[in-house]
């Protein structure tokens, strides 16, 4: 089977870069392992496909990451924001911007989304071979990919096979090993936009907890970054968006065994002076009731027991005013700055992300190897990890347009 361009991977990425390419009168076929195409873009945004994000060109560094501290993330700019919504436009698709710049279709559904896409493809009749999870590249005169049931020759490859979150849907990680044979550098794959897991006697008693705060992140003792939101402990952790931004920034830290804490503010909009004297004035007010009934006016009832025994207060059903001073000042302190050590992740199973991927000092600004002309890349598979909120599949179609804008330079 011959093609002049040929995808592998019929995710998000590939899938735009292919009808791209076949409105530019390119002949491209996508080669999919899976039985079906976009089947983690159905998923994402909770299953309303957070498309994109109005802000993706604020503070690009702050929104991605890479290995490659240098790396200037030039395809957000080489194919932007505006140029997304126009081409989605153009199929008929239409957004609404939700909270913090959150971008969705106007419908709220993914399978909006993934419908028009697979449509637009049947519209240009775009050949798509499923079930062909590829074993091997080759490169002579032309590429030489080889699947378990067939053999394709390309003048030109692309691999948009993604990363390893959710490997169900297809991005199982078995591409960067054959990219590494064909002499690329990789940075090691770990799961991001991730729940994290905590060391606590108290995780089990406090799950399902759900309370709003900040969350700090800190190596060796020193705050790496803060994120704010709704926070859910879990029997084995922690969850919530701030949590899943927070786990951005675990690696390569974690894998080197270093000391990593998550500490929780419960109540950010109050100094530590506030809080302080909110919770005197609480057992000041109600020094004749239990402790456990002193603090039901401003904490979880499933919460209190738990960080009163943190604070040193055994027994809940302790008299306030027999309590002494000093546990409260204990308690005050740990609303404000809770520590938890950090022992790990809930793996790629539950990750919406993946740290790692094809080193970018590889890459050309074009996104063609360096290693090998006529291979490029788009979208997970490169070490570029992008922030929760739209700017993961923002990275897939800029990759994906600026890949289109190189294989159709006159």
């Amino acid at each position: 089977m011959k093609h002049d361009i040929l995808i592998l991977g019929g995710g998000a990425s590939g899938v735009f870069l292919a009808l791209l390419l076949a409105d530019c009168g390119k002949d491209v076929a996508i080669l999919e392992g899976k039985d079906r195409i976009l089947k983690k873009l159905l998923t994402t945004g909770n299953g309303r496909c957070n498309i994109t994000n109005a802000q993706v060109m604020e503070n690009i560094p702050d929104r991605y990451t890479s290995a490659n501290k240098d790396y200037r993330f030039s395809p957000l700019e080489i194919f932007p924001l505006e140029d997304t919504l126009g081409y989605f436009q153009s199929l008929g698709l239409s957004f609404t911007t939700l909270e913090e710049g959150k971008m969705y279709p106007l419908s709220l559904q993914s399978s909006s989304v993934v419908d028009l896409l697979r449509l637009a493809l049947e519209e240009r009749q775009v050949p798509v071979y499923l079930q062909e999870k590829v074993q091997s590249i080759v490169k002579k005169d032309q590429f030489l990919v080889t699947t378990s049931t067939e053999r394709y020759s390309a003048n030109t490859v692309v691999v948009a096979t993604g990363g390893m979150a959710a490997p169900g849907t297809g991005s199982d990680g078995s591409m960067l090993k054959l990219l590494k044979g064909l002499g690329h550098r990789i940075i090691k794959p770990e799961p991001a936009l991730v729940q994290l897991k905590l060391e606590s006697p108290l995780l089990r008693g406090l799950s399902g907890v759900k309370i709003q705060g900040e969350a700090t992140l800190s190596l060796e003792g020193q705050p790496l970054r803060k994120e704010a939101g709704e926070l859910l402990f879990t029997d084995y952790g922690i969850s919530g968006p701030p949590i899943l931004q927070l786990s951005r920034f675990l690696h390569p830290h974690l894998e080197e065994h270093k000391k990593l804490t998550v500490t929780l503010d419960l109540f950010p909009d109050f100094s530590a002076e506030e809080m302080k004297a909110m919770v005197l004035d609480q057992v000041a007010t109600f020094s004749y009731r239990t402790a456990m009934d002193t603090f039901r006016s401003i904490l979880p009832n499933k919460l209190i027991p738990l960080i009163l025994k943190e604070a040193g207060i055994e027994r809940p059903s302790t008299v306030t005013g027999e309590v002494p001073p000093a546990r409260f000042l204990a308690l005050a302190s740990l609303l404000k700055a809770w520590t938890f050590p950090v022992t790990g992740t809930q793996g790629f199973n539950m990750a919406q992300g993946t740290y790692g991927g094809v080193d970018t000092l590889d890459v050309k600004e074009t996104l063609e190897s360096r290693k090998i002309p006529g291979l490029y890349f788009t979208g997970e598979v490169l070490d570029v990890l992008g922030a929760c909120g739209g700017f993961n599949l923002q990275w897939a179609w800029s990759t994906a347009g600026t890949v289109m804008k190189a294989l159709t330079r006159s």
